[in-house]
């Protein structure tokens, strides 16, 4: 094949990428900052921080463990946040929460809520195992309670 007819193929390959994008995953940013809070009803309240950029709603995945079965929520754009009712001190919570928009979403932010009988309120956050997303500290309100943002090997899925 001789140089020029090379170049024509590589710049018509060039062009149909260009003009015919694929959407991929994770173009949507990520929600950041897990907090949950114990309130005295017998509730735990949890809350996110907005992504940047353009998004619709989240979803937000959670169980409990031992034995518990994986429930979701479909969350408004304008709600950061979300009241788990009959929450179980004895029991450990995962949560993945993520940002969807566009017919994409972003990677999830995942946390695990384990509750204390006693003791002092604690914050651990874990590393994650990718290394693009920035690490921030989870806060708590208030109630006995540990949060410890996860990385992919939490996965609730």
């Amino acid at each position: 094949m001789s140089f020029p007819l090379r170049l024509s193929l590589c710049l018509l390959g060039f062009f149909l990428v260009s003009q015919f994008p694929q959407p991929t995953q994770g173009q949507v940013s990520s929600p950041r900052r897990f907090r949950a809070k114990v309130l005295e009803s017998g509730q735990l309240s949890v809350s996110w921080k907005e992504p940047r950029g353009e998004f619709e709603s989240y979803r937000l995945e959670f169980s409990s463990e031992p034995g518990g079965t994986q429930t979701e929520a479909q969350v408004s754009k304008q709600e950061s946040k979300f009241l788990l009712q009959n929450f179980d001190p004895s029991k450990e919570y995962n949560f993945n929460i993520v940002a969807v928009g566009g017919g994409q979403e972003s990677k999830p932010l995942q946390a695990k809520v384990e509750a204390q009988r006693s003791g002092s309120e604690t914050v651990q956050p874990q590393r994650r195992q990718d290394s693009r997303v920035t690490e921030e500290t989870n806060q708590i309100a208030e109630g006995k309670v540990v949060v410890r943002e996860t990385g992919k090997s939490g996965a609730v899925r």
